[in-house]
Formats: structure tokens, C-alpha cells, sequence
């Protein structure tokens, strides 16, 4: 039997959440010390997550026969202005969108 091609893939909005809370949940253990005081204390003036386009800090990791329709790449980071792009990236998370087929993965800046 196929996989159903109608499936409802989790809204943008609801993956950068999720990917942000993922981020939270590893960032002590994962951040230097001096980073994670950068992000806290800039974060609320100068940081976000967004979705971009996939990058290839993926190339090995990405489990064979993935379908890149049903992932994103979500970044956290901080810019130097709100109007700026992101230019300290603390995270990258590669998250699936599939409601049943969870899947994630970070790379954190070293």
C-alpha cells in the first residue's frame, strides 16, 4: 500500500516552535558558557528563528531516501538590527514537518 500524497504537513509557524523549544531544551548543554549569556541577554531585542532554504550542512546525515519536501531547516540566531539578517547562528535544526514521521537534528555552533 502507497503513503497517502495528501498529507497535512505541519505548518511553518508550529515548526519553528517546535524547532525553538528544541534548541532551549540543548542549548546548556551544547553552548558555551559565553553564548549562552549572548543569547540570553540579546535574544529578546535582536534574535528569531527562521526557516530557510536547506543548506548542505546536511550531507551525511539526512537518513537515505529522504523526502526534502517534508523537512525544514530552522535557524536560531542573532542579527546586528531586527532589520538584518541572522549573522550569529547559534543553531541549525533540520526537523521533519511530517505529523507521524518525527525527526530531528542540530548542529550547534562551535
Amino acid at each position: 500500500m502507497t503513503e497517502q500524497h495528501n498529507i497535512h504537513l505541519i505548518d511553518e509557524d508550529d515548526i519553528i516552535e517546535m524547532a525553538y523549544d528544541l534548541f532551549l531544551e540543548g542549548a546548556m548543554d551544547n553552548l558555551e558558557p559565553a553564548d549562552q549569556l549572548i543569547f540570553a541577554l540579546q535574544f529578546e531585542e535582536s534574535g528569531a528563528a527562521e526557516i530557510i532554504d536547506l543548506t548542505d550542512s546536511w550531507h551525511g546525515i539526512l537518513p537515505e531516501k529522504s523526502d526534502l519536501s517534508q523537512l525544514s531547516e530552522v535557524i536560531i540566531g542573532l542579527a546586528k538590527t531586527p532589520e538584518d539578517e541572522l549573522d550569529d547562528i547559534f543553531a541549525r535544526i533540520l526537523i521533519s514537518r511530517h505529523p507521524t514521521k518525527p525527526f530531528h537534528h542540530i548542529l550547534w555552533k562551535k
